[in-house]
């Protein structure tokens, strides 16, 4: 046991950032990782999963075997259950490992800002993000990668890469006891008589 995957990119797909994300970022993160990295890096990604797997189970799996995570923020990112579980295992981990503080500030989650920054949960708004609110239209990829503003994109991926390259190379050693929150189970609605037909 232990790492198999170096990132866990984390956000919601129920927003445009979640087109965003597969479409744009997602492949561009993966190049400038690939350009950043002695190895060929493995980012782990919930539309890559493989089928017959328990999906809960799967994330959890996942998230404790991966090293860093990159979460790309957005107001709904912290409306979401699962996003919100996912940000908070990892963040109990950097406490866990004594990160984040002042004699040690590094973290094992790196941000983007997609939209806002307001919004965000409290423990967000003290992390530094890399902003690509400037980037943050789902265009189709063909009409993006035609833009001029297609180039500064990946160059901003590509420096943001750089970073979590060198998080990479200090990553702690592999913890079989790492918390997994899970999120909230989600009310259900009262039952009432079944209808007659």
């Amino acid at each position: 046991m232990g790492y198999e995957f170096d990132v866990f990119l984390s956000y919601t797909r129920r927003s445009d950032a979640g087109r965003w994300v597969q479409d744009h970022f997602h492949p561009a993160l993966r190049s400038c990782l690939d350009n950043a990295m002695p190895r060929d890096p493995s980012i782990w990604i919930d539309s890559e999963q493989d089928s017959g797997r328990a999906w809960p189970q799967n994330i959890e799996y996942t998230l404790r075997r991966s090293r860093v995570m990159v979460a790309v923020l957005s107001p709904p990112y912290f409306r979401r259950p699962w996003c919100l579980a996912e940000w908070t295992s990892m963040r109990e981990r950097e406490k866990l490992l004594g990160l984040g503080t002042a004699d040690n500030p590094t973290l094992l989650v790196h941000t983007v800002r997609f939209a806002d920054g307001d919004h965000f949960a409290e423990d967000a708004k003290d992390v530094l993000h890399k902003d690509f609110t400037p980037w943050n239209v789902p265009l189709h990829p063909d009409t993006f990668q035609r833009t001029e503003h297609y180039w500064h994109f990946y160059k901003a991926v590509e420096q943001f890469a750089i970073g979590v390259a060198k998080g990479l190379e200090h990553s702690p050693e592999w913890d079989a006891s790492w918390p997994i929150i899970k999120p909230d189970p989600l009310p259900h609605p009262p039952r009432g008589p079944v209808p007659r037909l």
